[in-house]
Formats: structure tokens, C-alpha cells, sequence
């Protein structure tokens, strides 16, 4: 499992550090667990024996404030005492909470190891942005050699042995007007059960022609035809002659196959590659064919259904 620090999360949101003890490094201050934890039951006295949920960074905002204006002094600053454990990897306070310095105050006093950073702006978005930038830094990742372009609304994973024209067929798909995520090397992230593909970011927005060499496709075609990630709706697989799967190739297409990535299930096509065959054509009409079964049109069966219905009479 990755993991990121503190530090991180406040520079991507240029934060402003309220409270941090001395000997502690942010830089070495590390979150290690899914989602943020909102202080109400911490406040009320309640610790949790789950390490998972206690290693949350917390957030205090209005609502936290109007429970304790409830409590007498002496109550809330033992529930301070609770959250200022070591354990949480730190605290996040907004504007609209009041008792920011009574919590510094008392952090200071504990020498606490727990931070207390300030942001301003919405509560709700500040939460549903820093939840969702946790889910990504925490998530599973594997990388993969291969291409990876968006058709009509699907991001096709474009795999197969070097040099059979995964790059060649991704220029086609991109003068067809369908948009460059990344080549050769693409990173696939699990998030909410769905696998999301972005580039490798050093080779951003760049493409390797075998007898031409690196290309720039903003260059070439402009920025628009880029997108940073995409879902990974479809897997294809180009394979050659020689291929032990070659002779397992579906002819009518009746049963979807998949492959399993990050533990998530991706439908998958095994395209033959031949001389004379477009294979950015081919693509192309797969996807339309996923998209078309996705409505319940499926030519196969609508073709099975019809041969059998012909045969009885």
C-alpha cells in the first residue's frame, strides 16, 4: 500500500500550519488509511479500538463548534486531550471553527505529536477534495506497457508484444479524432472498484514511432486531443499469428472475455494482427459493438436467435 505525508497535503492545498511540535517532520508524518474522520464522537469522549479508523486525519469545523459551545470548559478541553492523541496523523481545522487557540493552547501544553492545520474556504468541498485526493494517493497501482487512448467516451487499453503497432494504431486513433491519454507506459489506479489510467508523467503527451522516434502530439495535432485519465473500459490485445491464443480467437463474439486488473474485471478482445487489416477501424468498431451490448444490442445472439429460428423451419 503507497502512502503520502502531511506535508504533502499541505502543500497541494497551500495550508497554513497552526500548531506542530518541534520535533516533529511533516515530511515524515504519514497518512496511511483511507478517509477523514469528523470529530463528533471524539469529542464526546469516545476512542475507538479500530487502529484503521483512529489512523484518519480528523476535520473540525461549525457543527464541532456548536457541540462544544454545550460543554463547560473543564469537559471539552479532557475531549482535546482525546483527539490530541499520537495516533491521528493531524487535525484540520476550518475558519469556522471557534476554538482553534483553545486547541493549539492545549496541544502545546500536551506537547502533542498531532498537527493543527487551518483552511479556509467551503467545509463540504474542502472534504469531498481532500477525501478523494487520499482515495487516489492511497490507492492500489500497477503499471502497464501499452497504449492508452479514450473512443467515444471509453478509455481502450491498447497491450500486446513490443513492436506490433500499438503506438502506429494509436496515431491512426488520434487523427480519427479520439483522444491521447498516454504511451508505453501507463499507470492503472483501483479506485472505487473502477480502474482509472493516467500517463507515465515523464513521458506526458509524447509517443515513441519505431524509425521515426519520439513525437509530440501536442505538437502534432494540438492540446486538445489530450485527456489526463480515463476509466479503462476495455482491455484489446493485439496479438500475432504465432500466438498460442491465435487459435482460441472468438469468430462470433457471443461471450465477452475479461481480464483481471487490480482485481477488477475489464472486458477483453484479442485483435489478430495481419497485413491489410486497419486495426484503428477495428478498434473503433469495438467499441462499438461494448457500447451497443452495454444497451442490449448484441449482435451475436440477435444472429444466433435468427439461425436457429431458421432452422426450425
Amino acid at each position: 500500500m503507497p502512502n503520502f505525508t502531511i506535508a504533502e497535503i499541505i502543500k497541494q492545498f497551500n495550508l497554513e500550519v497552526l500548531y506542530c511540535n518541534s520535533n516533529v517532520d511533516l515530511d515524515k508524518r504519514l497518512i496511511t488509511t483511507f478517509g477523514i474522520n469528523r470529530g463528533g464522537l471524539e469529542l464526546s469522549g469516545f476512542t475507538s479500538k479500530r487502529i484503521a479508523l483512529a489512523r484518519r486525519i480528523m476535520l473540525l469545523s461549525s457543527k464541532e463548534s456548536e457541540y462544544i459551545d454545550t460543554l463547560k470548559s473543564s469537559s471539552y478541553q479532557e475531549h482535546f486531550i482525546n483527539i490530541l492523541e499520537e495516533h491521528i496523523p493531524a487535525i484540520f481545522v476550518t475558519t469556522k471553527f471557534k476554538y482553534q487557540k483553545e486547541l493549539c493552547q492545549i496541544a502545546k501544553k500536551l506537547n502533542s505529536e498531532v498537527p493543527v492545520i487551518q483552511f479556509s474556504g467551503n467545509t463540504f468541498d474542502f472534504a469531498s477534495t481532500i477525501d478523494l485526493y487520499i482515495t487516489e494517493r492511497l490507492a492500489p497501482t500497477t503499471e502497464i506497457h501499452g497504449s492508452f487512448v479514450n473512443i467515444f467516451g471509453y478509455g481502450v487499453l491498447i497491450t500486446g508484444p513490443s513492436g506490433i503497432g500499438k503506438s502506429e494504431t494509436t496515431l491512426d486513433l488520434i487523427r480519427n479524432g479520439h483522444l491521447f491519454i498516454g504511451d508505453d507506459r501507463i499507470n492503472l489506479l483501483k479506485i472505487n472498484n473502477k480502474i482509472i489510467g493516467k500517463t507515465n508523467k515523464i513521458i506526458k503527451n509524447f509517443i515513441e514511432i519505431r524509425g521515426i522516434g519520439i513525437l509530440d502530439v501536442t505538437k502534432m495535432y494540438g492540446y486538445h486531443i489530450i485527456l489526463p485519465e480515463s476509466q479503462v473500459h476495455l482491455v484489446i490485445k493485439l496479438i500475432t499469428p504465432s500466438s498460442s491464443s491465435w487459435s482460441k480467437i472468438d469468430r462470433i463474439g457471443d461471450s465477452l472475455k475479461y481480464v483481471n486488473v487490480l482485481s477488477v474485471k475489464v472486458p477483453l478482445i484479442q485483435l489478430p494482427v495481419t497485413s491489410g487489416r486497419n486495426l484503428a477501424d477495428l478498434i473503433e468498431s469495438a467499441v462499438i459493438s461494448l457500447k451497443l451490448k452495454a444497451a442490449g444490442q448484441d449482435s451475436a445472439i440477435t444472429f444466433q436467435a435468427d439461425l436457429i429460428k431458421n432452422l426450425k423451419k
